[in-house]
């Protein structure tokens, strides 16, 4: 009997427990959740020797791990949009039907395992042994000394970039961590240590925002943790999203049958996540190439904001751009497409900007592979329209029954003016400052594009013929989702959104373009790392220096920043904006209430009370991604501090009760709290002024103006 017949089998008794568990309510008490661990572990392995073959079995299980929670949560979102709850059944049946996938994956396997190249083995030296230690050895003290930092700056104030809290040397230890990275991959020449020192330079980045921002980072992602606690306690979510639910099945998922804080997931999920994936992918696309040690060196150049969040967009992107890393290794039949094809597809349910596009890059680069049939041709057609079907979405979207307001002027298309702005996005030009580190940072995050254009195209030039397919299909997606950013910025006009966010899916857009072509720059990367080991030491010196200065400054841009180059406007949740809230609801004792605030009092009441109370479709707190409430706020805090401001607020809110909220660190605030002062009725200060809440009560007469001489 074959091993593929035993692991069904097993696989067989596995799922006729599982449901009958579920079925037939045997109360096991802690068993089942015991067994459901050793079902998931165990076709996680099944998995990954089907999609990662002839690999030790530890990476084929975390492959086969990440692999059966893409399937798992694909099922769950397609039970969401079928009108189910989520819950205990949902749960079963999504992990009934992974496991079937699981052995099902093995039937076209057998045929690509036969055809898969053989993998060399790396042959190590005491001297490369020793080497290795040393390196890991400093890259962890590097790594603690950077979470130590961050562990240090914690705090629960309000604060505009968390850069000045971090000790002295940090941002050398970064450098330092990318440096060692480099060294790694030109001496040592391990794909596995390689990926290792690149895994500790993303997660010394990224884990600075969990752990320095103890309420929580950035806006968007408290809406979307109030929005998984809704789904978590309810089992729905009420008007179901077009996009989000790919994430929000998952960790809702995790929180129920894992009993993990939901919070605390949704904190650390991307961050970790990114870290882990990104250079594991990028080794296992170039596994093959004789520069196999260099490839997650080439991660140094990739923009990590987006990452530092857990957001949709975010969780997207880490799951879209490894399923085209991979894809590039499925081509070199160092895996099987099955991981990037179940990748894309969970990408595609959680953010559509970033998984459409990546899943069709995906499709471009199997149907290239298939060199005997006529549909190698459609990989061409798939490059271009992974770029162009998002403004295709967005255009059917606003069509189709008001779906989206957006008003388009095709009209501005033809405007050239339009199309060199967008160009002038890829040169890299910062203007005269004086300021070396700020400047310099400032100018690697400009370049990245012009960067990525650069290397892209000197991997064409020294790749082969087969890798060279690949790297054109990569450049031919990128500049259609540089057209289509320029489409949806010129003649897209997002009017749900406010003013300065309007800009925001161009700009996504154009992440994904700069990621897609700092990807095909891995072989440019590896092939200069090649000339580095050859060259002199001195030589070799600088340029690590280098590449850990590229480093240290992208990880620099990836959170706020306030220095003489690029000031951040964003303020974050502090522990005052709470207390306002809270404040704000024991005063109200019950009665409907609108306030005016900033992004900041309103992520601390997403926080408190989740998604409490609506009128109509307008939220009783500001939400600074459009809406007339937000207008009402910046009316009142830039143009007209009045009760006529106040009454068309509660007129929008449908209360009688408002509340307005004027943070210290407003650029007038001292002038307006003057101002509110002298018509609101009552007022509270937090913290001596750092945080001052206005009442203003229509069922109570208006205050007399003070007379002025």
């Amino acid at each position: 009997m074959g091993e593929r017949t035993l692991d069904a089998l097993a696989g067989i008794v596995f799922i006729v427990i599982i449901l009958g568990l579920e079925y037939l309510k045997i109360d096991v008490g802690l068993a089942k959740p015991i067994f459901w661990v050793f079902a998931i572990l165990f076709h996680a392995y099944v998995f990954g020797k089907n999609v990662l073959p002839n690999r030790h079995w530890l990476k084929s299980w975390l492959l086969g791990l990440l692999v059966f929670l893409a399937v798992q949560s694909v099922i769950q979102t397609i039970w969401f949009y079928a009108g189910g709850a989520l819950g205990r059944v949902s749960d079963t049946w999504s992990l009934v039907i992974a496991m079937a996938m699981a052995h099902l994956s093995s039937l076209k396997i057998e045929q690509e395992n036969e055809t898969a190249l053989p993998v060399e083995e790396e042959k190590w030296t005491s001297r490369r042994r020793l080497m290795a230690i040393a390196l890991a050895g400093a890259g962890l003290l590097a790594f603690g000394f950077v979470l130590q930092s961050a562990w240090d700056a914690r705090t629960v104030e309000t604060i505009r970039t968390p850069w000045p809290l971090l000790a002295a040397g940090t941002i050398a230890a970064m450098a330092l961590l990318w440096a060692l990275c480099a060294a790694s991959a030109v001496y040592v020449r391990s794909g596995l240590l390689t990926a290792l020192h690149a895994g500790m330079a993303i997660a010394a980045t990224l884990g600075l925002a969990p752990i320095i921002y103890r309420i929580g980072y950035g806006f968007d992602g408290f809406l979307h943790l109030a929005g998984e606690q809704v789904l978590l306690k309810t089992g729905f979510l009420n008007p179901k999203p077009f996009y989000y639910i790919g994430q929000y099945v998952f960790t809702t998922w995790l929180a129920r049958v894992g009993g993990l804080p939901l919070a605390e997931v949704d904190r650390w999920l991307v961050p970790v996540l990114a870290s882990i994936l990104l250079p594991a992918s990028a080794v296992l696309a170039f596994r093959k190439q004789s520069w196999i040690g260099q490839a997650a060196t080439a991660l140094v150049l990739f923009p990590l904001g987006m990452f530092v969040a857990t957001t949709p967009q975010g969780l997207a992107a880490v799951l879209g751009i490894s399923s085209v890393m991979l894809a590039l290794g499925a081509r070199q039949k160092v895996l099987s497409f099955y991981a990037p094809f179940w990748l894309c597809a969970w990408s595609a349910t959680i953010h559509p900007l970033a998984g459409i596009p990546c899943a069709l890059i995906v499709a471009s680069l199997f149907v290239l592979g298939d060199k005997q049939s006529w549909r190698k041709h459609l990989a061409w057609p798939l490059a271009i329209i992974s770029g162009f079907a998002i403004p295709a979405i967005f255009f059917f979207a606003s069509q189709y029954q008001g779906a989206l307001a957006i008003d388009w002027n095709l009209a501005n298309i033809t405007q050239l003016s339009g199309w060199i702005e967008q160009l002038s996005k890829i040169i890299p030009w910062l203007g005269n400052k004086y300021v070396l580190w700020p400047a310099w940072s400032s100018l690697i995050g400009i370049a990245l594009p012009a960067i990525g254009l650069l290397g892209i195209i000197a991997s064409l030039i020294i790749s082969k013929n087969n890798e060279r397919w690949a790297m054109l299909v990569l450049l031919i997606s990128a500049v259609s989702l540089w057209i289509s950013s320029g489409l949806l910025e010129n003649a897209g006009d997002f009017t749900f959104l406010i003013q300065y966010e309007k800009g925001d899916y161009a700009a996504r857009l154009w992440q994904i373009a700069t990621l897609l072509l700092l990807i095909g720059s891995i072989p440019a990367v590896g092939y200069l790392l090649e000339r580095i080991k050859r060259s002199i030491p001195l030589a070799s010196a600088v340029a690590i220096i280098l590449f850990a200065s590229i480093g240290a400054a992208n990880a620099y841009n990836a959170l706020p920043r306030h220095d003489a180059v690029q000031a951040s406007r964003g303020w974050s949740t502090g522990a005052d904006d709470v207390e306002a809230v809270r404040w704000i609801d024991r005063y109200a004792k019950g009665r409907p209430y609108t306030v005016l605030a900033d992004q900041s009092v309103s992520a601390a009441a997403v926080k408190e009370y989740g998604f409490k109370r609506y009128a109509g479709d307008v939220f009783f707190y500001p939400i600074p991604t459009g809406g007339p409430l937000y207008a009402s706020y910046l009316k009142m805090t830039y143009q007209d501090p009045s009760w006529d401001t106040v009454r068309d607020a509660a007129k929008l809110g449908q209360s009688d009760l408002v509340f307005v909220v004027i943070n210290d660190y407003w650029w007038k605030a001292s002038e307006l709290n003057q101002k509110i002062t002298d018509i609101a009725q009552d007022s509270w200060s937090i913290s001596n002024g750092k945080v001052n809440v206005y009442v203003f009560d229509l069922k109570k007469p208006e205050p007399k103006p003070i007379a002025t001489n």
